[in-house]
């Protein structure tokens, strides 16, 4: 149910947006970068995009996307890498941090959450170029 209402507030984004600049051409692709926590279930996600697209000027659009996990950030020995968020973890736990796996020291756990990108990929109204 999170990854429906999620997608459905970035749809109604979306056509409203088309609305207000008044894009007529027809969007080919919509890419959507999200965090690991706004999206539990990738599957769900696309699911909930193919049924809230219907009957809009994006039911022909496709879905490209892709999920972005948290940071780990180590102040004692510098490593940065993806955290492994798991499949339940709320944002309030990333607060508490986590334990370095190369030294053991606390770290930072932040990031994973949000859209990082979201760009429409609309049509050339004039169509395609001659070559």
């Amino acid at each position: 149910m999170h990854e429906y209402s999620f997608m459905q507030t970035i749809v109604t984004s979306i056509l409203e947006t088309l609305k207000q600049e008044q894009i007529t051409a027809p969007v080919e692709e919509v890419v959507l970068r999200v965090g690991v926590l706004e999206v539990h279930s990738e599957a769900a996600a696309r699911q909930a995009y193919e049924l809230l697209v219907k009957g809009t000027p994006l039911e022909q659009a496709r879905l490209n996307l892709s999920v972005f996990p948290p940071l780990l950030e180590c102040p004692a020995c510098s490593l940065a890498q993806a955290y492994d968020a798991g499949a339940h973890l709320h944002p309030q736990e990333l607060a508490a941090g986590a334990v370095c796996p190369r030294c053991g020291a606390a770290a930072r756990v932040s990031g994973g959450q949000g859209v990082g990108k979201l760009e429409l990929v609309v049509a050339d109204p004039e169509g395609p170029a001659d070559v």
